[in-house]
């Protein structure tokens, strides 16, 4: 079995005899191999089948069962390779030994100014590739770096990309346009930047292609150069990756586009579904530019990430029907830090806890744009249908915006459907609502307002009530009485869960935290990024 490779192409480029030999033995002996894990794997699942169907009243052959199918697990394990890589390494013959279960493991040392490409690699949902170094963190890659992975059930584990000087993408999750990757996962490594760097292109730290990736427990940090930390890429099929538990560190700002921590999609391709989560990451100080995290495609998922004082926002900048769900937003009273920027077309903004933001307008805690009427994919497409519902707003500059940029770029069409409602806001000495054009295309429903707040609201009535918002272990300010913060259940919006993702209870409270449900651990330098990485940093 030759995974999807072209044994006949390879041998024919051969032209030493003894070479072909050779070859040819070892595919004999690989084949050997192949054919007794797949008979074993048989066998283990027959024993399987049959286990489930004895009477548990047997306790003898219930005992033989689970023994002979110990063993035979054992077995199978015993016949995956570990293949040693130096920079020197022929990694094209290398691939073409390579099983399902295998590992590739790079020796430690500095990698400057390689490239390798790990081409359609076959593993199994069971037995996956994986691609790991020698010891978590001591294999580093430096300079002119590219490092290119395609097929399927690979794992990419423990690798360090420092100061990585390529014009072109760092690590791709393909090793051509129609080479990608799928079912696959990169996971505690570090990319980071800790000294100047030029460029004249746009190069991406981390491009995921293909489709039900996975990217945890990574650390980002210092990037300078234009171009978005880590892309998305869309293509006709729904991606669904999977984002979470990275530690996105300081990101300086760029003074111009591309300065983004994170975009999936982009603006050509944003009409298409990728219903890819992020979820579980933090964000601290992440200024590249105006867009945090920019949304390009449609049906995303972003839950329980906490943004620390990044100057910017989640911006919902393309596509539609995305959910922004139990994520924090903490200022900490910096200038410019923001919250969510909604643009499109039902978008839901719900169970999200914002403090202590500084940013305005286009940095708002909560801001719903006006739009261009038949706009081009790169514009501004009408804000239709949003549901801003079970938020809470605390000492806020800028805590709801309707209308953003009105009137500029031939921005002129109005929210239109929208619901606000069950939102609880503490502004202090700030004005709770600011609407640059009419408002008329929203409705607001059981919002509450801290009684005696400097600012009355001209626009829409509040309801005034005082909060009694304590200040729990995690930071939080959660309410200590939720009977002062009874609310109507709203049909529309469909919410049961709460900040915590904790379902609620029926008597409806507003605000993002049910107090009756258990509190959850939101994102922390202490459980995010890569493992052997913070135990350093101890």
């Amino acid at each position: 079995m030759t995974h999807g490779r072209n044994v006949s192409g390879t041998l024919t480029s051969m032209k030493c005899p003894q070479c072909i030999i050779e070859f040819t033995a070892a595919n004999k002996r690989k084949n050997k191999s192949q054919l007794l894990c797949a008979f074993l794997y048989f066998l283990l699942q027959s024993l399987i089948t049959a286990y489930r169907q004895v009477p548990k009243v047997n306790p003898v052959i219930d005992c033989i069962l689970k023994t002979v199918v110990l063993m035979l697990l054992c077995a199978r394990l015993s016949y995956a390779e570990e293949h040693r890589v130096t920079p020197e390494s022929d990694l094209k013959k290398l691939v073409q030994k390579i099983s399902a279960g295998d590992s590739i493991v790079l020796e430690n040392g500095n990698w400057k100014d390689v490239e390798l490409k790990f081409e359609s690699l076959a593993g199994t949902e069971n037995s996956p590739i994986s691609i790991v170094a020698q010891t978590p963190g001591k294999v580093i890659f430096s300079g002119n770096v590219r490092f290119r992975v395609s097929g399927r059930h690979v794992v990419v584990s423990g690798l360090v990309f420092r100061d990585c000087t390529s014009d072109k993408d760092v690590f791709e999750l393909r090793t051509d346009k129609k080479e990608l990757a799928n079912h696959s996962r990169i996971t505690q490594c570090v990319f980071e930047q800790t000294k100047e760097i030029k460029t004249n292109e746009s190069p991406k730290w981390l491009s995921i292609h293909g489709s039900n990736n996975r990217v945890d427990h990574c650390y980002f940090a210092g990037k300078t150069t234009p171009g978005a930390t880590l892309v998305v890429w869309l293509t006709k099929e729904i991606e669904k990756h999977q984002i979470d538990h990275n530690f996105f560190g300081p990101r300086p700002p760029l003074g111009q586009n591309g300065g983004e921590t994170m975009r999936i999609g982009t603006s050509t391709n944003s009409e298409l579904v990728c219903q890819s989560v992020v979820e579980d990451n933090y964000f601290f100080q992440c200024n590249g530019e105006a867009e945090i995290i920019s949304n390009k495609s449609c049906e995303n998922t972003y839950r329980h990430n906490l943004f620390d004082q990044c100057d910017g926002t989640l911006s919902l900048r393309h596509g539609h029907r995305c959910l922004v769900d139990g994520n924090v937003f903490l200022g900490r009273e910096k200038s410019g830090t923001g919250g969510v920027r909604v643009v499109g077309q039902n978008h839901r903004v719900v169970n999200n806890y914002f403090e202590g933001l500084r940013g305005e307008t286009f940095h708002a805690a909560i801001g719903l744009m006006n739009g261009i009427p038949n706009g081009p994919l790169n514009g501004y497409a009408p804000v239709e249908g949003a549901i801003v519902a079970h938020n809470t707003l605390i000492n806020c500059k800028s805590s709801i915006e309707i209308g953003v940029g009105a009137g500029s770029r031939n921005r002129v069409v109005v929210p239109k459907d929208c619901l606000i409602a069950n939102n609880v806001i503490n502004s202090g000495s700030f004005a709770p609502l600011h609407a640059h054009a009419g408002h008329e295309g929203v409705s607001w429903k059981g919002n509450k307002q801290q009684s005696g707040n400097d600012y009355n609201n001209q626009l829409v009535n509040f309801d005034r009530v005082d909060l009694q918002l304590s200040r729990i272990a995690d930071g939080m300010l959660r309410p200590a009485k939720p009977k002062r913060l009874r609310t109507e259940v709203l049909t529309r919006m469909q919410i049961r869960t709460d900040v915590d993702g904790e379902p609620r209870h029926k008597m409806a409270v507003a605000g993002c935290d049910d107090p009756r449900t258990d509190v959850r651990e939101f994102p922390t330098p202490a459980n995010t990024g890569p493992d052997w990485w913070r135990a350093q940093r101890r």
